[in-house]
């Protein structure tokens, strides 16, 4: 796409919250790249800068992967600068369940929050299960918010519809100024066919440092996916 073009593209900017081992880095990547690369643990949050194509046009989409490794308290500063907010848990752990419970307990407080959807995750591992399809969908529904579970690893489709609905919803919204600026560029997106007859967008992801409110040291290490993020 044209310089001259892509000024006009919409922008949407999307956080992703969770507790540690939910899932958060895979279902990230998965739905950039419709590629499975596991879980990895990360100090630093990870921002994720893509061009999507959707039905209804395309879209310049930043998602900002929250690390749960310092807990440092809610993350204010990266939520506020999200339109929309994806909330992981993973069912086999109960922990990371009230984890999302305190997020959107938090999330409700804030002024002009982004709007947000519950996502439960591993549903593959349904024989290690802690947490009931029904209290995923009793907390979503008394947050007036979107619930679906999914299996990164199985590459669920819900997963996109989660995603999409987000992107769809925050379209219209009016854009926000950024609330944090990235210190550190680093990586730059392998762009390859995927199995779906799709355009190939190429995109960057880069460790983010927040000044005072991320005070771990930022991890130098590249970081290379594929991207076929058109729906």
């Amino acid at each position: 796409m044209k310089t001259e073009e892509k000024t006009n593209v919409p922008r949407v900017r999307i956080a992703v919250l969770g507790n540690i081992n939910v899932g958060k880095s895979a279902l990230t990547v998965r739905y950039l790249t419709r590629r499975f690369i596991g879980e990895y643990s990360s100090n630093t949050d990870l921002l994720y800068k893509q061009t999507v194509t959707l039905d209804s046009g395309v879209l310049d989409v930043e998602i900002v992967d929250i690390s749960a490794e310092n807990d440092n308290g809610f993350p204010v500063e990266q939520i506020q600068w999200a339109d929309a907010c994806l909330i992981v848990y993973s069912i086999t752990d109960r922990s990371s369940y009230e984890y999302a419970q305190r997020s959107l307990a938090e999330l409700r407080q804030l002024q002009n929050a982004p709007s947000a959807y519950l996502v439960g995750n591993k549903a593959d591992l349904d024989h290690l299960r802690e947490v009931q399809e029904t209290e995923g969908a009793s907390l979503a529904a008394s947050h007036a918010i979107g619930f679906c579970e999914v299996s990164v690893a199985d590459n669920s489709p819900a997963l996109y519809k989660a995603f999409e609905r987000l992107l769809i919803e925050s379209r219209a919204r009016p854009v926000k100024p950024r609330k944090f600026s990235v210190s550190k560029m680093f990586g730059t997106l392998i762009g390859n066919a995927g199995t779906r007859q799709t355009p190939v967008n190429q995109g960057t992801v880069v460790p983010c440092h927040k000044g005072e409110l991320h005070k771990s040291r930022v991890m130098k290490r590249r970081q290379a996916f594929t991207a076929t993020a058109s729906l």
